[in-house]
């Protein structure tokens, strides 16, 4: 069965770097689709449990961001969460390929957090697991001291901003995951990022197999965020910035 998946994977991967596929770290991202495929639906955490379909739409387009950042870093320490990370994309893939980025999986829904966690230790992948809103999370001690924070699939992207950038240092990046409409959402986000203290460092658009056209959304954090954001989730989704 590893056989097979290592086949789709390095089909799926077309453009990662060989490095983030090798076959050591192939043999955690299986563990990762095994174990979503077991328990996807028992704990609602994606609407793709079979495993060709979660490496094509999953996996591999995680990789794509995982190396986005590591260029990011330029090879150093960093710190990293993300924000709503639900069966681990791409908090696990993240931190598989990555293994000098500290990342912190942040889940309002504690069997989420909880899949994440058992699924690191199965890997052998440090994650810090922690089931809570991110409002609520940000007033913990934590504003501003992580150097990226990663979000995908959650909301549109001027409510991510909101939930994101207050994580951020000043000088650290928010990386967004997004599909084909990456530009409509950046022009509805302007004055969001504005507000938040993020500006537009780069777009990286790519293509995931049998998924369609994607693109990693880099602003760079240029100044603090407000204190007054983020707001309780109920208004941001009412009156996004």
């Amino acid at each position: 069965m590893f056989d097979r998946f290592y086949e789709m994977l390095l089909g799926a991967s077309n453009g990662v770097p060989e490095k983030y596929v090798s076959e050591e770290n192939a043999k955690k991202l299986y563990i990762h689709i095994t174990e979503l495929s077991e328990k996807g639906k028992r704990f609602n955490l994606t609407a793709i449990t079979d495993p060709e379909e979660a490496v094509n739409k999953h996996t591999a387009d995680c990789l794509f961001c995982a190396s986005v950042i590591d260029e990011l870093t330029g090879g150093d320490a960093a710190s990293l969460i993300d924000v709503g990370s639900g069966g681990g994309f791409p908090s696990l893939p993240i931190a598989t390929a990555l293994p000098h980025v500290s990342v912190t999986a942040l889940d309002a829904t504690a069997k989420k957090c909880g899949f994440i966690a058992d699924t690191a230790a199965l890997c052998g992948v440090n994650i810090i697991t922690v089931p809570k809103r991110a409002e609520e999370y940000v007033a913990e001690g934590v504003r501003e001291s992580f150097d990226f924070a990663t979000a995908r699939a959650v909301a549109r992207l001027n409510i991510l901003m909101e939930l994101c950038a207050p994580f951020i240092k000043v000088g650290g990046y928010f990386v967004a995951m997004k599909g084909s409409a990456a530009k409509e959402e950046i022009l509805e986000a302007e004055n969001a990022a504005k507000k938040l203290g993020l500006t537009l460092h780069n777009v990286h658009p790519y293509t995931v197999k049998d998924g369609g056209d994607r693109a990693v959304l880099v602003y760079k954090k240029t100044s603090s965020t407000p204190a007054s954001y983020p707001r309780m989730y109920s208004k941001i989704k009412k009156n996004p910035l």
